[in-house]
């Protein structure tokens, strides 16, 4: 025998009283799925074919996002179309945590470019981190001429070798328009960048054109 309940009003009432719970628990499903979904299939830019410029001692200005980002396409489009992305990252450093913060970044091989205040590149640079620029510099692809190599200098831990692991930007005065403040800091390329070539090539552009 089978038992014909009639839809009332009471009986939706009833139903959506006791039952709410159920609906919103499928509405989270629903979103958490579609997140996953989206999150799993996007594209994504693979790791050779962008390029990151970390920036110590950066501020934001009216203006200085967007100089910013037309600095970055201009070079994307001169030097490296190849390239997908390329990106700049605000590095703001704690006072007390600051080291702890740069050697997570470092060791988890985010970015390419660092521009770093010369304690913090000397600590990081004397363990390996950045790449030697001096093959560079010897062949004419970093231009170096006026700039004193020596703040860019620092004696590696296991060799004791003297390496030049970055290049001095404090005469990359048009940086400020970009919301970069330039004194006292050092142009350096993370040693396990996948864009190395790419990576002094930008360096390059910074030493020919923002001075």
């Amino acid at each position: 025998m089978t038992l014909n309940m009639p839809i009332t009003k009471r009986a939706i009432k009833n139903h959506f009283h006791y039952s709410f719970w159920k609906y919103i628990l499928l509405a989270i499903l629903a979103i958490f799925g579609w997140n996953m979904l989206f999150t799993t299939t996007r594209y994504r830019v693979p790791d050779e074919k962008k390029m990151e410029f970390y920036a110590d001692g950066s501020f934001s200005a009216q203006g200085t996002d967007a100089a910013m980002d037309v600095l970055l396409e201009n070079i994307r489009q001169e030097l490296m179309p190849q390239m997908e992305e390329m990106s700049f990252a605000p590095l703001t450093v704690d006072e007390t945590y600051g080291d702890m913060q740069l050697f997570v970044w470092v060791g988890a091989g985010q970015g390419d470019v660092y521009l770093l205040n010369r304690e913090r590149f000397k600590r990081l640079a004397a363990g390996g981190t950045f790449v030697d620029l001096q093959p560079y510099v010897d062949s004419g692809v970093l231009p170096v001429e006026d700039i004193d190599l020596t703040l860019g200098r620092v004696r590696n831990e296991d060799s004791g070798q003297s390496v030049l692991c970055g290049i001095p930007a404090d005469s990359l005065i048009k940086l400020e328009s970009c919301g970069i403040w330039p004194k006292n800091t050092v142009l350096a390329v993370l040693s396990s960048s996948k864009n190395e070539t790419e990576s002094v090539q930008f360096i390059s552009y910074l030493l020919n054109n923002m001075q």
